[in-house]
């Protein structure tokens, strides 16, 4: 039995601007590497990715090439210059691939995805065409109106979306066939895909699979790189 392709589209044309930094933010150095290296690095662990199509700001494909052929020679890799918001990256990126795989999206800026997770994800895809990870809602939520609360939504209803978001190519085509004012103010290609009236399923996310965002994330990120004490499954060897 000939094991299906699975393509993975990395989000890395974003600028980092809340990062205070005039280059990309997947080109962040954190403890010798960039988010990008590490991120592509935790993806390939899993084993499966068949290629990879890399996303990034116009006139940074050659710096993108040298960093990962240099880290990663054997991967099967395109570095493709993106447009001016993530959807339309994406949608630069679907045109890269044929036939009706597996896709998986997953952004630059979370270096610390596991291989478990990415099973999950790819697993329920596989089965319900559109699977994304979640993590359930801790604290308190609140909807606003101007400057002031105007209710508190069930936080048991309420769940954090991660990525990578998995879904079959059809799926993503047909989504991205949405009004260009949808696609343009879309966060994630889960709210495209509902938009169209397809469902998407959940499974279980990670807590240290976050996004680099912020300043403070860079920070967690060192600390946990330099002390390693808390656990995060199926990523022993990096760092």
């Amino acid at each position: 039995m000939v094991e299906e392709k699975i393509f993975c589209i990395v989000a890395a044309a974003g600028r980092g601007i809340r990062l205070g930094k005039e280059y990309p933010k997947s080109f962040y150095p954190v403890e010798g590497r960039t988010l990008l290296e590490r991120s592509i690095e935790s993806l390939a662990k899993w084993g499966r990715i068949s290629t990879f199509v890399v996303m990034v700001p116009p006139g940074w494909e050659e710096k993108a090439k040298k960093l990962l052929s240099k880290e990663m020679p054997k991967i099967d890799l395109r570095v493709v210059a993106g447009g001016k918001t993530r959807q339309e990256s994406v949608a630069i990126g679907l045109k890269e691939i044929d036939g009706d795989p597996l896709i998986l999206i997953h952004d630059a800026c979370r270096p610390f995805v596991s291989p478990s997770l990415i099973e999950r994800v790819v697993s329920e895809a596989g089965i319900s065409g559109a699977a994304v990870p979640v993590l359930q809602a801790t604290e308190t939520l609140g909807r606003l109106r101007g400057e002031e609360l105007e209710a508190i939504l069930p936080r048991d209803r309420v769940v954090y979306i991660q990525t990578p978001q998995a879904f079959r190519a059809q799926v993503l085509k047909k989504a991205f066939m949405a009004d260009e004012d949808l696609i343009r103010v879309a966060t994630d290609e889960s709210s495209l895909v509902l938009a169209s009236d397809m469902p998407v399923k959940v499974v279980e996310g990670e807590r240290w699979n976050i996004k680099v965002t912020v300043r403070e994330d860079i920070d967690i990120i060192r600390s946990f790189l330099a002390g390693r004490k808390l656990d995060l499954p199926d990523t022993e060897s990096s760092g």
